[in-house]
């Protein structure tokens, strides 16, 4: 029987996962640098990357005391599975904005690394490979951290949203609701893109990639504040209770991962 992913490694004893969608994100990079060797490097890269971004979450969140189950790495990302969730408003700030801390750090570094590479810089990226990897992981990273950085459920802008609101202004239930409309009006946008670049004649692979971001935005947008309500009306039982919500209730984020069946008090970051 096939598995839908495989683990292959493990750090600070959590377990790495590898998912077999990752076939499809090598086969985009190959289309999209025209090399079958680029592309793999920049697949690895970027799982590399994304590895060290959701270590800086697990890590944090183990800071706290929280349990951190696996990290699984697909074709939209990669995902931290947490068994619980700091409660603290300012914790759960500190666990979301680690990994794109992390992604910051490597960015600046890779980008700072092509200026030092022999006979390197932004001009023979194709001829050398110390400044095309340098430089790869830079964007790369750059771009992990401004997405993650949008104010959206699953991504950590939501959660740190969220946690500056529950902070300074009002109920974590109440922020959550703020947070998640934010979040579906940013995926609404993002579905339109896709549709204006259609129109405008512009097409390829990481199209559709985005179109089923924005999907799962929209959906994660609404399980999140499903959870937390599930959450208020138990009384604050909150992640790590004994309870189990209905099998009809969505309370897990983000999807793509997530497939609405997990305990309340699973979370992925």
């Amino acid at each position: 029987m096939i598995k839908s992913s495989y683990q292959v490694a493990t750090v600070f004893g959590i377990p790495i996962r590898l998912d077999i969608s990752l076939i499809i994100l090598l086969g985009l990079l190959i289309m999209q640098y025209g090399d079958p060797i680029m592309g793999l490097l920049a697949a690895v890269a970027l799982l590399l990357s994304i590895t060290l971004h959701e270590l800086g979450h697990s890590l944090v969140a183990m800071a706290f005391g929280c349990r951190v189950r696996d990290i699984t790495l697909m074709m939209m990302g990669g995902c931290a599975t947490l068994l619980s969730m700091p409660r603290k408003a300012w914790q759960e700030f500190l666990v979301a904005a680690a990994g794109p801390a992390v992604s910051l750090c490597l960015a600046v570094l890779g980008l700072t690394a092509v200026k030092w590479v022999p006979q390197g810089g932004y001009i023979v990226l194709r001829s050398n490979f110390e400044s095309f990897l340098f430089y790869n992981i830079g964007v790369l990273n750059a771009v992990l951290f401004l997405f993650n950085l949008l104010p959206a459920f699953p991504m950590d802008g939501g959660r740190i949203l969220r946690a500056i609101l529950q902070q300074f202004f009002m109920s974590r239930l109440k922020a959550t609701w703020v947070a998640s409309r934010i979040g579906r009006f940013i995926a609404i946008l993002m579905a339109l893109s896709v549709g204006y670049s259609l129109i405008s004649g512009e097409f390829h692979g990481f199209m559709f990639i985005r179109l089923v971001i924005a999907y799962f935005v929209y959906q994660a947008a609404g399980r999140e504040y499903l959870a937390v309500l599930y959450e208020s009306q138990q009384g604050g039982g909150g992640f790590g209770g004994g309870s189990k919500p209905p099998d009809d209730t969505v309370v897990v984020s983000p999807p793509p991962y997530g497939s609405g069946k997990e305990w309340h008090d699973v979370h992925r970051m």
